[in-house]
């Protein structure tokens, strides 16, 4: 197996595993891959910072997504088991703000991609 062939197999690994490409590009310096061989397999494998992010940042999505709704939720449930003013209710309002305003902020990332 050639060098070339070796580094394209670590390249592919290293997405699949949910790496970066700025990361790869560490990993295979680190394995004594020159700057120059990591350059040219990464034009070869016409590979972006985007491409090798987009499965690792798509699940982030849904995950935040998910937590911003469980306090959304959370902060319901406080509010609708605590007397107006107390400092659950208090913070029922404080969950529901910060998770309305997660879900502002992801929209908002999702949109710009």
């Amino acid at each position: 197996m050639t060098t070339t062939e070796k580094l394209h197999l670590e390249i592919d690994k290293q997405i699949n595993a949910g790496f970066q490409s700025f990361e790869i590009k560490q990993n295979l310096q680190a394995q004594n891959f020159s700057a120059a061989e990591i350059e040219q397999a990464f034009k070869n494998r016409n590979i972006s910072a985007k491409q090798s992010s987009s499965k690792n940042s798509s699940q982030t999505s849904v995950i935040s997504l998910l937590v911003s709704v469980f306090f959304i939720i959370s902060g319901s449930m406080r509010m609708s088991k605590a007397p107006s003013g107390s400092m659950l209710y208090t913070w029922g309002i404080i969950l529901i703000c910060v998770g309305i305003a997660g879900v502002i902020w992801k929209s908002i990332d999702l949109a710009k991609r």
